[in-house]
């Protein structure tokens, strides 16, 4: 970086990026595409990674390597999940995960295939004093056929193969952890995998086996990753650890045969309502969770729950329920409500549908859910929080 993209890149670090593209299109002496990144990526450290964002002179990656790698709060979860001595991260990318990691393991080895990332990568670990960091320049395939030795952990990230297609299953990722795990367990009796959100967990444990633990990741209630922990030759099943995170985080967890063997109890919508995370209803904990709560579904196909007493450690939204009304436009024209925050679960119509049909605005004090109740009919719970 020179000193006028430097110069630059401070004067105008909160300005818009797509406003920015515009004027650097007559900036020709000044590396548009380089600028363009920094300044997005400072934008968005400033909450993703904090750390980073408050140590001068970091380089960011592109945009899309931006969006893919993980948070401060996520590579930090992570890397208290597992311990140990040495640990192998054989898909760095931009280094966030290895970092967290090196706070807990003495010895950290980084592989990366893209000679560019790997050069950013290692300038920024200086600048963050990781001095227990190997960073190595070849792809997750070749290190492992020529690595000896054994480690505690290894982690993996697999990516999609083609970056303009949606993937839903582990085998579309590359590298291939399917393939590799075998030789993966010669070097470590562990291994940590990532996956996005997207990915079916029932059919990732198929293809994975060996593993004993799951945790689906959100944060504010978006759900960022799935982890999977694989232990050599084991053959448990697997408990699956929720959690939200949020200024008071919510945690459950479950299996999947306490989910098969629960018998979930059902009720029209009492006093409170409750909405699982997006940590729960990605994990499927549909039954496990109302039977933990003793929180009645409003319907089989209706992730809904309620309750007569107020149960505050719900891990989810809680709702007072002050009015239930068929779907008639009619009947609830008589509410006088201009004002709510829709949302549908089991609905036939969507968001936008309903907000129409309703004649009604974003917004207000007032929550508005339309599902489905035991008897299949479409009804509309107006709440408050």
């Amino acid at each position: 970086m020179n000193s006028d993209e430097q110069t630059f890149i401070e004067a105008n670090k909160q300005k818009s990026v797509a406003a920015l593209a515009l004027l650097l299109s007559k900036k020709p002496a000044l590396n548009k595409e380089f600028i363009l990144s920094q300044i997005n990526g400072i934008q968005k450290a400033k909450t993703k990674l904090p750390e980073f964002f408050n140590t001068p002179n970091i380089i960011y990656p592109s945009k899309l390597s931006m969006e893919q790698c993980s948070s401060e709060k996520t590579g930090t979860y992570k890397s208290e999940l597992v311990k140990g001595e040495k640990m192998i991260d054989l898909t760095g990318g931009f280094g966030i995960d290895s970092y967290y990691f090196s706070k807990k393991f003495d010895q950290v080895t980084y592989i990366e295939q893209n000679k560019a990332l790997v050069e950013t990568t290692k300038h920024n670990f200086s600048l963050l004093k990781a001095d227990n960091i190997k960073l190595i320049n070849v792809t997750a395939e070749e290190f492992i056929n020529t690595t000896e030795g054994i480690v505690d952990l290894i982690y993996i990230d697999p990516s999609r193969r083609s970056e303009n297609e949606r993937i839903f299953m582990l085998k579309e990722c590359a590298p291939n952890i399917i393939d590799l795990a075998p030789k993966l367990f010669s070097i470590t009796n562990k291994i940590l995998v990532k996956t996005a959100p997207l990915l079916d967990i029932k059919q990732t444990l198929r293809d994975l086996k060996h593993v004993t633990k799951v945790w689906v990741v959100s944060v504010k209630n978006d759900c960022k990753e799935v982890l999977y922990l694989l232990e050599k030759d084991a053959k448990v099943e697997p408990e699956i650890y929720t959690v939200n995170f949020l200024e008071s985080n919510q945690e459950f967890h479950f299996n999947f045969q306490e989910e098969s063997d629960t018998n979930s109890s059902y009720s029209e919508p009492l006093n409170y309502l409750y909405e699982p995370n997006a940590s729960v209803l990605k994990a499927g904990a549909f039954k496990s969770i109302g039977e933990n709560y003793k929180a009645n579904k409003l319907a089989s196909s209706t992730h809904l729950y309620t309750s007569t007493e107020l149960i505050e450690d719900f891990p989810g939204r809680i709702f007072k329920i002050a009015k239930v009304l068929p779907y008639q436009p009619k009947d609830f024209k008589k509410l006088g409500l201009a004002k709510a925050n829709v949302s549908t679960r089991n609905f036939k119509d969507n968001p936008e549908q309903v907000k129409k049909k309703l004649k009604l605005k974003d917004g207000g004090e007032h929550y508005l859910f339309a599902t489905t109740d035991l008897n299949g009919k479409p009804i509309l719970i107006i709440c408050v929080k």
